[in-house]
């Protein structure tokens, strides 16, 4: 097989990986559980000069629902907190405090505060479920359709090139760009089935918890009611 033919079926190759990894990347960036990639595009402006979330501090997660962002200085804070705010105004946002255990000059420990703040992912209520399937489809069906527009491209090209190549070496192209789409296909359907499991799996979460909610709602307003019941009868004995 020709070089030029080789060449070209690498180029769609690396196309069809990049177009899924964006689409991976974009759905990340539809939150639902903490990915430390939707922190990335955050930068906070410390000191006249703009600086990348994990330069100015230490990212841990809670769970899969948290984040725990400690400011590597206290003062800075306020301006961590407006950058995250900026790139994701969905994150609930809370100033917490830890103990820890740290050396002092002396080589003695002491315990200090660690400031820090804890992020937490917005719920996946009835209304928000609805827009997060609704934002996975349409960046899965905008993945398959440049995946497709990379195929006739190459496919183009491969029909300039195939003067020069034996119908053999014809053949066996077409045999491996076919595996080439039907491995990148299933690693594109493969990461869309995930985020909606993801997107199923929290809904249902927050059904779980609102069931919860009003049962303990209801119970508190059934001991009320017997509470004002066993009141009304005490009174109706002494009258």
């Amino acid at each position: 097989m020709r070089r030029a033919t080789i060449a070209e079926y690498d180029r769609l190759a690396d196309k069809l990986a990049s177009l899924v990894a964006m689409m991976d990347y974009r759905f990340k960036n539809i939150c639902v559980k903490a990915e430390e990639v939707s922190l990335l595009p955050i930068t906070a402006r410390i000191e006249g000069e703009d600086k990348n979330l994990e330069d100015c501090a230490t990212i841990g997660k809670d769970d899969d629902y948290h984040f725990m962002i400690f400011p590597k200085y206290d003062e800075d804070m306020m301006d961590i907190a407006v950058a995250i705010a900026r790139v994701h105004p969905e994150f609930r946002q809370e100033r917490k405090a830890m103990p820890v255990t740290v050396p002092d000059r002396d080589g003695n420990e002491k315990e200090v505060d660690a400031k820090y703040i804890l992020l937490t992912m917005p719920e996946v209520d009835d209304e928000r479920y609805d827009v997060l399937k609704e934002a996975v489809k349409v960046e899965y069906n905008l993945c398959k359709e440049q995946m497709e527009g990379a195929n006739i491209v190459a496919q183009a090209k491969f029909a300039t090139l195939a003067a020069g190549e034996t119908k053999e070496d014809l053949e066996i192209l077409q045999e491996e760009v076919d595996k080439l789409n039907e491995e990148w296909s299933g690693k594109r359907d493969d990461i869309h089935a995930a985020k909606l499991k993801e997107i199923e799996d929290a809904h249902r979460k927050w059904q779980e918890e609102q069931a919860e909610s009003n049962q303990q709602r209801r119970e508190e307003e059934a001991a009320r009611g017997e509470r004002a019941g066993t009141s009304m009868n005490i009174h109706e004995v002494n009258d």
